[in-house]
């Protein structure tokens, strides 16, 4: 153990120590690999701001054999499921036999001596119970060890934290297949996985029981059925609660729910007489993807706040047409947002690994923790290779959950068939999977990345006015400023020119520093103060594998208006009356692959836009025409109708770069 991780052991155990703390809330490519879905968590830690360390801890225990399924955490411990039989406490030699189940602190990384079930096959699913004193253990096994005796399970049990006996009052009875997934909803259990029946009574795949008995609860009798591939068995393999308790959303191999198609993934609102269907569809899992897979849909979790939810899958590369449209559901990571509805709910963002399976993902405020066998991030234009874009991201990722695309945080990891569970605390970020190299060390099955010393991430600001407003005119060279408060325009004054504007195409800023694109197709960054630049860096991070031709040839000579807003780069290019974007991801670097656009609004001409920044939620864009004017502000585009002259054509704002002065974010 290293000086650094000694340390740290000695600061998270003592920090521990002193408090209980509550849970918050091989092959490298998509072969068939039959492998099981992860369990699902209560909501993650909100880790605001943060990402955890990319070198893991030293304390973790070892699992010496198998693989991790599941993983959660009641109090100071974390409890691990899977398939295996050995685990061993860090720095020990010494075996601890341990069958498919084990608990450990999580502080010290000490396994439990008394957490001992020992259920007889795989566990698939945990959930804590409401009071922290118990766990509920599901999966596919008949028998548990209670009291130092077998006792007959069928597939799902409940056991004290502290001594690991199966607490008898929780009796379900028979389930006729095995359970995948849990989630605890006030004092009713949802259970879902391969099973038809619970306590003799038809419940295809998803059931609810009494938290407190396990007796049979009718809240749920919703009937699932169909599948995605042919002749294979109707399940839910994972089911997530929103964290108000509100809406449940179920994946897995099923077609219909009472009748209504709704392939592979469902929405239920969570009413206080019964679960209904809610409206909402999304036709992003009716694509075909690979016929290996009888379900290609993998985890699902919500963001702390409840007000999205994110999805992942396996499936095989989806091909180039549908995943640089973001429409096709194979191999990618998915946000959709809680208030949308209807038939055909789209993503708000789409991130493809380039035909390279995510089993897990575990969601923070800024974050998407995404785990499995991936090479690639931000690789939708090739399947099994790296195309444009791509940027390395060996078995775990971290997304902004913004857009979609990777930090810079890349610890690496060998793949496996990959990670299967995280659990986020307020600590930092558990990881269970099948292999044992973590950021280039031994850290067989589970490891844990710390949040104390991680990184902040960069402040996420929209502009606001009243403001400076900088601007080069159309064909000139020297760098303009003037006041504005959305309305009023002042007289404007030479500005520092730096290094000089004569071929520069588009500029924003965010947080003090400033993006320029150049007619040499490069997009730089430097800091400004308003009179002071830094030193010029080259914005180049998604070309390190596969240079970007799409961007830095097929679109940045082409730019007439450039800007910035909440993760995704807007331009208009020559020639065209659309609006495209590209995601953009400050900390990293990293330029969105996939590129959209929109047709120019009644109002808003984008073909005659020639500089343009959005503050306030409103769009301010000039014209080639010399005119000021303003627009709302929607999701990506000016919301037709609603445009505003603010100063007539022949004013001279035609702009060959126009940005709205941001200064650096305070700690």
């Amino acid at each position: 153990m290293t000086a650094r991780k000694a340390l740290l052991s000695l600061l998270l155990g003592t920090a521990l120590a002193t408090s209980l703390l509550v849970p918050a809330a091989s092959s490298p490519a998509s072969t068939p690999v039959r492998v099981a879905a992860v369990a699902a968590q209560p909501p993650a830690a909100a880790q605001t701001g943060r990402i955890v360390d990319d070198d893991p801890a030293g304390f973790t225990p070892h699992v010496m054999d198998g693989a991790v399924y599941s993983m959660t955490r009641i109090g100071d411990l974390i409890v691990v499921g899977g398939s295996f039989t050995r685990v061993r406490n860090a720095g020990s030699s010494t075996d601890i036999p341990r069958r498919n189940l084990f608990a450990f602190n999580a502080a010290t990384g000490q396994v439990s001596t008394s957490f001992a079930p020992d259920p007889t096959g795989t566990v698939y699913a945990l959930e804590p119970s409401a009071d922290q004193q118990s766990v509920y253990i599901g999966g596919s096994f008949s028998s548990a060890t209670s009291a130092g005796s077998a006792v007959s399970v069928s597939n799902l049990f409940r056991a004290d934290i502290v001594t690991g006996n199966r607490i008898p009052q929780f009796q379900t009875g028979r389930l006729n297949g095995s359970v995948r997934d849990l989630a605890l909803s006030g004092n009713r259990l949802w259970i879902s996985g391969k099973f038809t029946h619970v306590q003799g009574t038809a419940r295809r795949a998803l059931a609810t029981v009494n938290a407190s008995t396990g007796a049979l609860d009718p809240y749920y009798d919703r009937v699932i059925a169909g599948v995605h591939r042919a002749g294979s068995v109707t399940n839910v393999l994972q089911i997530a609660i929103s964290p108000d308790d509100a809406r449940l959303v179920a994946i897995g191999n099923f077609d219909t729910v009472d009748g209504v198609r709704r392939h592979q993934l469902a929405v239920l609102d969570l009413g206080p007489g019964a679960a209904t269907l809610a409206d909402y569809r999304t036709t992003l899992y009716e694509s075909a993807c690979s016929s290996s897979f009888e379900t290609y849909l993998t985890d699902v979790d919500w963001s702390p706040d409840g007000t999205f939810f994110i999805v992942s899958t396996t499936g095989a590369y989806g091909g180039y047409s549908a995943s640089m449209a973001g429409t096709s559901g194979c191999d990618v990571v998915a946000r959709f947002e809680r208030g949308a509805s209807g038939s055909a709910v789209t993503p708000t963002w789409t991130a493809y690994t380039g035909g390279d399976t995510t089993w897990s993902v575990e969601v923070t405020d800024d974050v998407v923790y995404a785990g499995g066998h991936q090479r690639w991030q931000n690789n939708p234009g090739r399947g099994d290779a790296a195309d444009e874009g791509a940027v390395s991201r060996p078995g775990i990722a971290a997304l902004s959950t913004h857009n979609g695309l990777p930090y810079s945080w890349n610890p690496t990891r060998t793949l496996g068939v990959g990670v299967r569970d995280m659990v986020a605390t307020d600590q930092g970020l558990f990881v269970g999977s099948d292999t044992d190299v973590f950021a280039g060390e031994t850290h067989r099955k589970v490891a844990f990345l710390p949040l104390s010393t991680g990184n902040r991430l960069p402040a996420r600001r929209d502009g606001t006015l009243p403001g400076e407003v900088y601007r080069v005119a159309t064909a000139q060279s020297q760098l303009l400023r003037r006041s504005f408060d959305g309305s009023q325009v002042t007289a404007s004054s030479d500005a520092p020119n730096g290094t000089g504007w004569g071929t520069v195409v588009g500029a924003f800023m965010v947080n003090g520093d400033l993006y320029t694109a150049y007619g040499n197709r490069t997009l730089t960054r430097r800091s400004f103060d308003g009179t002071t630049y830094g030193a010029p860096v080259t914005i180049n991070t998604a070309d390190q594998i596969v240079y970007q031709d799409d961007w830095h040839n097929g679109d940045v000579p082409l730019v007439t208006t450039l800007f910035y807003d909440r993760g995704w780069m807007y331009f208009t290019k020559l020639g065209s009356n659309r609006l495209f974007r590209r995601s953009f991801e400050t900390e990293s670097g990293v330029v969105g692959q996939q590129r959209f656009s929109v047709d120019s609004v009644p109002g808003v001409a984008y073909g005659t836009m020639r500089g343009a920044f959005v503050a306030d939620g409103q769009l301010y864009f000039a014209s080639s025409d010399g005119s000021l004017n303003r627009a709302t502000w929607g999701t990506h585009g000016a919301v037709a109708g609603t445009s505003t002259t603010i100063a007539p054509s022949g004013s001279g704002w035609s702009s060959r770069a126009m940005f709205l002065f941001q200064g650096a974010a305070q700690p």
